[in-house]
């Protein structure tokens, strides 16, 4: 290689094989031959547009190719949002309305809604599907309003909204709450007023006292209506009418931490026995059920069975025992009304499925299983149990004596020589038994004696023992005494050498 001041070979201009010693040949490429100054170039229009446009992600396309909502449900939605119905308990709503003069709700609340949001609806696809409905669009759909102005109902509170499984949490007993009392009415008052409304033989088990809220919690014993007693359990104090809340979920939880142990384990032991009777067999349309927990099950089976858009078989079982169902439902003659079919398909609401109504000229209502077999549990259907009549036991409990009767005559009939052929024989044992009783009656003095004899000796040993007891303890007193003072003496004659020592 030569000296380390022989000068480098010049570098090629042009591309030609390179090669050193132990290397493969490479030949330069136009990557390899780009300096830093071109790397460090921004593109020009012309290669972006050359280069390939990146694929839309998956979840982008199938948004795209799901297409636009339904105008009919998006118009049903919102009709409801303005309706009586709901503006009647929908506070949020109802203020903003009544915030503009005119009675304008603009268009971005109701779009901001959940289930709105579940339809992908924006304003255009609002604006087209109430283009037949009578509520009123201002500045191309940017705010929205009831027919002509219409007045809002008057506010009432929002019932509270439980999960199925609180359909049961007053089994045991209802637990109630009445809020906003005076400060000058006490417990003892709404205990007077509500004992009097209760049915005979219903005696409240528990009343709070009226807190710093104002609030007074009461406890009832469960009895048949008592749920909607207390729903519409109104009580006059002075001058102020108090309106009962049952208490559900986190308030009913609160509540039962209030009361004293024993009422919680009545309340429990009433649950437990009611929740037995409960479970008995059901019986709707055609088809028995152990339970509504079964009837539950069956339904989620026939939904999952079918595919999307396929109808239910008139004349099958399934078919008949949805049909049953609907009159479950709290609008069953509503809904059922002009019914032909019945299919299962996905529901307009969500990625669910759900059952739809086929009505004639071909219209689609989807109806809510839910809320039937909700209305099942509440006032389940038994399966009756056919007594038997008074007359009809008699005759079977004739009709089981009967051959008992016959099969006893010839019994009865051989028994009578036997009897008749003993009576000689007690006859002759009577005298023997005659000069038996002096005997008996000499035997029972001696018996008499030796058993006072035998008690009074079972009392001389248990005065006995009675004493070797009491003496047993006095020495156990003394040897504790004893001890107690040598080891006070022990501590002292300590204490006095340690004196002595120092001093």
């Amino acid at each position: 290689f030569g000296s380390s001041q022989a000068a480098s070979p010049p570098l090629l201009a042009t591309p030609s094989f390179v090669c050193w010693a132990g290397l493969r040949p490479v030949r330069p490429t136009a990557a390899m031959s780009m300096t830093d100054a071109d790397k460090r170039k921004e593109p020009t229009p012309d290669t972006v547009a050359a280069a390939p446009a990146k694929a839309e992600p998956e979840a982008k396309r199938l948004k795209a190719a799901a297409g636009a909502p339904d105008p009919a449900v998006i118009r049903k939605q919102v009709e409801y949002y303005m309706s009586d119905e709901n503006l009647r308990t929908d506070k949020f709503f109802s203020e903003k309305i009544a915030g503009d003069a005119e009675g304008w709700l603009e268009m971005s609340l109701i779009l901001s809604c959940n289930k709105m949001k579940a339809m992908r609806a924006n304003k255009e696809n609002v604006v087209a599907a109430l283009a037949g409905s009578k509520l009123e669009l201002k500045d191309g759909g940017v705010f929205v309003r009831r027919p002509a102005n219409t007045a809002l109902p008057k506010l009432e509170a929002k019932p509270q909204q439980f999960k199925k499984n609180n359909h049961h949490a007053h089994d045991g007993g209802v637990v109630a709450m009445f809020r906003n009392i005076p400060a000058e009415q006490s417990w003892v008052q709404i205990k007077e007023k509500l004992q009097a409304m209760l049915p005979p033989k219903v005696n409240l088990w528990f009343v709070s006292e009226v807190s710093d809220k104002s609030q007074c919690n009461v406890a009832c014993p469960p009895f048949e209506g008592d749920v909607a007693f207390f729903e519409g359990a109104e009580v006059e104090v002075g001058s102020t009418k108090l309106k009962c809340e049952i208490c559900y979920g986190d308030v009913l939880q609160q509540t039962l931490k209030v009361l004293p142990k024993h009422i919680r384990d009545k309340r429990e032991r009433e649950s437990r026995k009611r929740q037995k009777e409960r479970n008995h067999p059901i019986v709707l349309g055609s088809q028995k059920f152990v339970n509504v927990g079964a009837l539950r099950g069956k339904v989620k089976e026939i939904m999952n069975s079918r595919s999307d858009g396929e109808t239910l078989k008139p004349e099958g079982t399934d078919f008949k025992l949805i049909k049953a169902l609907l009159d479950f439902h709290p609008k069953g003659p509503e809904k059922s009304a002009g019914t032909i079919g019945i299919k299962v398909a996905k529901s307009a609401q969500g990625d669910s499925r759900c059952f739809f109504l086929i009505k004639d000229g071909g219209a689609e209502e989807d109806v809510s299983m839910k809320k039937c077999i909700d209305a099942v549990e509440l006032n389940p259907p038994y399966v009756k149990v056919e007594k038997k009549g008074k007359e009809d036991e008699e005759g079977a409990v004739a009709k089981a004596a009967e051959p008992k009767e016959d099969g006893a005559k010839p019994a009865a009939e051989d028994a009578k020589p036997a009897a008749e052929a003993a009576k000689p024989a007690a006859e002759e044992a009577k005298p023997t038994a005659v000069e038996a009783k002096p005997a008996a009656e000499e035997a029972k003095p001696a018996s008499e004696e030796a058993k006072k004899e035998d008690v009074a000796a079972e009392g001389e040993k248990k005065e006995e023992h009675k004493i070797s007891k009491d003496q047993g303890k006095l020495k156990k007193e003394q040897a504790k005494r004893a001890n107690k003072l040598k080891r006070e003496e022990a501590k002292h004659a300590n204490k006095d050498a340690i004196w002595e020592a120092k001093h």
